[in-house]
């Protein structure tokens, strides 16, 4: 019968296909958000706060640096608190390479610690690398890390112009950690 009718054939076909790729598409998405367990230790312990503006439009607006001080001083629910500055951007320039866009993170220098990760290579942030006028530090993502400096070890330790400012490489962390290229 689908000899007979080849156009209901192909149809059929190409039904079969989409509804298998969707099929396939909505489980992989699945199986990595809400199945596999994240890639930190206790991660029912974390938890993502975040300020209600809701009488401004914004029911879910990233803390001010004052509401985040005042929130990991005041806390004592909290084992301790760490703050992620997502949505960057920055030009990268290094090794005399073309220069690239990137996407970047701002993160205080206890988010690590908080998740219990440890870089691949180098080491994480520093508490004296987060207050105000201390040396540039940023840690590669493994993806970068690969295909900007070609896995190169010697990376750690080397400087790198993000956004025409000199950053000190100290670190380049799994390839599951960080979905961005770099944390500064």
């Amino acid at each position: 019968m689908l000899r007979k009718n080849p156009g209901f054939a192909a149809v059929a076909v190409l039904t079969l296909t989409l509804g298998i790729g969707a099929t396939t598409s909505i489980f992989s998405a699945v199986d990595a958000v809400l199945l596999r367990r994240l890639p930190y230790r206790d991660p029912g312990r974390l938890v993502s706060l975040y300020e209600d503006r809701s009488s401004t439009g914004f029911p879910h607006k990233q803390f001010t640096p004052a509401s985040f001080a005042d929130c990991k001083a005041q806390s004592a629910v909290f084992e301790d608190v760490a703050a992620i500055d997502a949505d960057r951007f920055c030009n990268l320039t290094a090794n005399g390479g073309t220069p690239e866009r990137l996407s970047a993170e701002g993160v205080t220098h206890n988010l690590f610690s908080i998740l219990g990760v440890q870089p691949l290579v180098g080491r994480i942030f520093l508490p004296a690398e987060d207050t105000a006028g201390s040396e540039h530090v940023v840690l590669l993502s493994h993806r970068l890390w690969l295909s900007r400096f070609g896995g190169d070890r010697k990376m750690v330790a080397e400087d790198i112009l993000l956004n025409g400012e000199k950053y000190s490489v100290v670190g380049v962390m799994p390839q599951s950690v960080i979905p961005r290229n770099l944390a500064a």
